[in-house]
């Protein structure tokens, strides 16, 4: 293929992603791997299409999984070439999906004027069809509930094509509350996040619908392929014409949302589902130096569900990556403070991001930052449309736009409070006519005199508000009708009348959304399309790019890129984690997603773990993860000391393993195809040693190796209870980990402290 890497839609990209822009007949996989340029090939790849090719921007569809992607992505090519920003379908699976139902919902349960119910409206109608089943939420967990229910969906599957037999008790109970639960958002005139994909795959099995968009659609790309679920797959198999004009954009070395639904085949079959396709892959890392990238390559290559590439970089071998082991997460979390701050000082441009397998971890680190003073900003906690204030004044505006969305009425009949209790709703509910909205139940209520007296002057101004907000809604623009329902709902008035700090707070929100309100009108959007894009935003939508500390859990940091990272819990069954070290597919995961830590540092990786660490109120003995072992060492801070590996060779010594992980210190066996005789090691030259070793309750030190006649040596990691109902939790050279009462146990103490 001749390129003509002058043309100004190829300046500046390297051979592979020149070739990548200029392939665009017959499906094609970029092989992206981290830090590879791959938005600006997306990008281009459009630009070129309309530029050069002549196609219309109508006939491109490129989707991806975050509006920040999809914003970003949108506004790249309107630089490189003049398209109105209408004529572009470049958006999240979940906006297009919303898109096509706006247009062809009246072939759906739902309609095309539905709302979208986000995870709490979902809580609260879970909440509703237990109580209608007579099922306990204990035994029930709506949560866990709306988690199963959701793993149906993502596979294509309504209640009635759930094969289970008389038998699977559970699962035909899961059946009716799934079956209920879908009767439950169609009342509302609702649907889920999963129903817009569920609900779209559908309609687009009809032969005339599918060939309705393959003619609208001639160019179809999808970025971040590997996280794709059954029901996104299915969908972009419909969206494909004849001419297969397919790209997809991914790399199986980042698909770590399995335990949402995504599935890594559809990625490493893609060639299989559609023969002859192009590949190239993107190897030249545009974001780190060649040691962190070293480290995440030796790393991966222990998985097995890949396709394989070698990412390499112009920007210089790097400093090597630090390790450090501390005696507790105490310790831990201020060495990370210490470093973190001389990282920030380094440079005023520096970005730090303080990464973790799972979200309890962050406690001690968040101490150690406040008490030193360095400001910090948490990734994870209560997002903004999810606050209380703000779900308040969203029960309004919806019922302003669909007012048959029940568990907004029940929200807001009650934001600020009336007075209306259960009972005086259930009356309500019980008074709304077949097929009717609550406002229409209010009224027969009244007029049948079932509710009366206070609650029913409450009830009536409570409707009159909803009755004119729907005709101010026709009358005023966006940002006005918010202000109006603000006062007009009594948010406000409560709000000042409480006069705290917590409440001045909210009512700064309430302001806040107001300022979002604006910004929408300037675009010229409706309520309808500001109420979807507010509930369409996803976890990564809300990440602050400009904060200069961040801390956040790993599948957080996914895209995003930072002068210096932390990594902290660096143990087993912390990371990996307990419920997925155990399964290979849950075991390459993990490992996938210790790969996607590590290429989110463009300058300075530090990875760190601690001796001791409570979980579940046990002190425990810290394991090293099985993960530092394949770690190449040359990249290391420190010369590796070589050990013996006891699980492999049955020698070696754990009576100091409470002091540190040192060469007698053993890692579990590893189920990765990666063998090797390294043993852990510790800085000593760094690490001060403790005074005396952790006691467990009662009972033998932590880190005594002992014997038990059934499971043979072993190594006590953590225990709990005392006296009779002392309960050790020991690692068996064969047996792996178990849970032993140590009066019935019969074991016996090898070592001495």
């Amino acid at each position: 293929m001749n390129l003509d890497s002058t043309h100004r839609l190829l300046e500046g990209l390297n051979e592979p992603q020149q070739r990548a822009v200029v392939t665009t007949h017959g499906p094609l996989l970029i092989l992206a791997g981290a830090g590879s340029g791959k938005t600006t090939v997306i990008t281009r790849r459009i630009a070129w299409l309309i530029e050069s090719e002549g196609v219309l921007p109508g006939s491109i569809l490129a989707m991806t999984f975050t509006n920040k992607a999809a914003q970003e992505m949108s506004e790249r090519v309107q630089h490189l070439v003049t398209v109105p920003a209408y004529q572009l379908w470049v958006s999240t699976f979940h906006s297009f999906c919303t898109r096509v139902l706006r247009t062809e919902g009246d072939l759906t349960p739902i309609g095309k004027n539905f709302v979208i119910f986000d995870p709490s409206d979902q809580k609260s109608l879970m909440k509703h069809v237990l109580s209608e089943l007579n099922l306990s939420e204990k035994q029930y967990h709506p949560k866990r509930m709306l988690a199963e229910i959701s793993q149906y969906k993502n596979q294509c599957l309504l209640p009635s094509e759930i094969d289970h037999s008389p038998s699977e008790r559970s699962l035909a109970t899961l059946i009716d509350v799934y079956a209920l639960y879908q009767e439950g958002l169609k009342t509302h005139h609702a649907c889920d996040f999963d129903d817009l994909l569920l609900l779209t795959e559908r309609l687009l099995r009809d032969p005339a619908m599918q060939a309705k968009y393959q003619e609208k659609f001639k160019y179809i790309m999808v970025d971040e392929y590997q996280d794709t679920n059954r029901a996104q797959y299915r969908l972009i198999q419909h969206l494909v014409g004849e001419d297969r004009n397919i790209c997809v954009v991914g790399d199986e070395d980042q698909s770590i949302y399995g335990w949402r639904g995504a599935d890594i085949r559809n990625i490493l079959d893609f060639q299989k589902d559609f023969p002859h396709t192009t590949q190239i892959k993107l190897e030249q890392n545009y974001r780190s130096t060649q040691s962190i990238l070293d480290a995440a390559s030796l790393v991966i290559k222990n998985n097995q569900d890949r396709i394989g590439k070698d990412l390499w970089t112009n920007r210089g071998t790097g400093e090597k990556v630090v390790f450090r082991l501390s005696q507790d997460g105490r310790s831990e979390g201020n060495w990370i403070a210490d470093q973190a701050q001389f990282e920030l000082l380094r440079s005023s441009e520096a970005r730090v991001a303080i990464l973790y397998r799972a979200n309890w971890q962050s406690r001690q680190i968040e101490e150690a930052l406040r008490a030193k003073n360095i400001p910090y900003l948490l990734i994870g906690g209560v997002k903004f449309y999810e606050r209380q204030e703000i779900k308040d004044l969203l029960s309004y505006l919806r019922l302003l736009y669909n007012p048959y969305d029940l568990v907004s009425f029940r929200r807001a009949i009650n934001a600020p409070s009336r007075g209306v209790g259960p009972t005086t709703l259930k009356k309500i509910e019980a008074a709304i006519p077949q097929g009717g909205h609550p406002l229409e139940g209010i009224l027969q209520a009244l007029k049948a005199g079932v509710v009366k007296g206070k609650a029913g002057r409450e009830v009536t101004r409570f409707a009159e508000i909803i009755l004119q907000g729907r005709k101010e809604r026709e009358l005023r623009g966006l940002a006005s009708l918010v202000q109006w329902m603000l006062q007009e709902s009594g948010l406000i008035q409560a709000l000042e009348k409480e006069n705290t700090i917590e409440s001045e707070s909210r009512l700064r929100n309430l302001e806040e959304f107001l300022n979002a309100a604006a910004d929408e009108e300037t675009l010229g959007s409706t309520l309808d399309q500001f109420l979807d894009r507010i509930t369409l935003v996803s976890d990564a939508d809300s990440v602050d790019i400009a904060s200069r500390l961040s801390l956040m859990t790993i599948h957080c940091a996914k895209g995003l890129e930072f002068s210096a990272v932390f990594l902290s819990g660096m143990e087993e069954d912390v990371f990996p984690n307990r419920n997925a070290k155990d399964d290979e597919n849950g075991l390459e995961e993990e490992r996938r997603l210790f790969y996607v830590a590590i290429t989110r540092a463009q300058m300075k990786l530090y990875l760190t773990g601690a001796r001791h660490r409570r979980v579940m109120g046990m002190n425990t003995l810290g394991l090293p993860s099985r993960f530092l072992r394949e770690l190449p060492e040359d990249v290391l801070d420190q010369p590796i000391r070589w050990g013996v590996e006891v699980y492999q060779s049955g020698e070696g010594d754990w009576s100091n393993a409470h002091e540190e992980w040192s060469d007698s210190t053993s890692f579990p066996p590893s189920k990765s195809s990666y063998k090797t005789n390294r043993s852990f090691y510790a800085n000593k030259k760094t690490e001060e040693r403790p005074s005396k070793p952790k006691v467990s309750k009662d009972g033998w030190p932590l880190g005594t190796r002992v014997n038990s006649p059934r499971f043979g040596d072993g190594l006590i990691t953590s225990s709990t209870g005392k006296g009779d109902m002392l309960t050790y939790t020991i690692m068996f050279h064969s047996h792996g980990e178990k849970r032993i009462v140590a009066k019935y146990g019969s074991l016996e103490k090898k070592g001495s402290q």
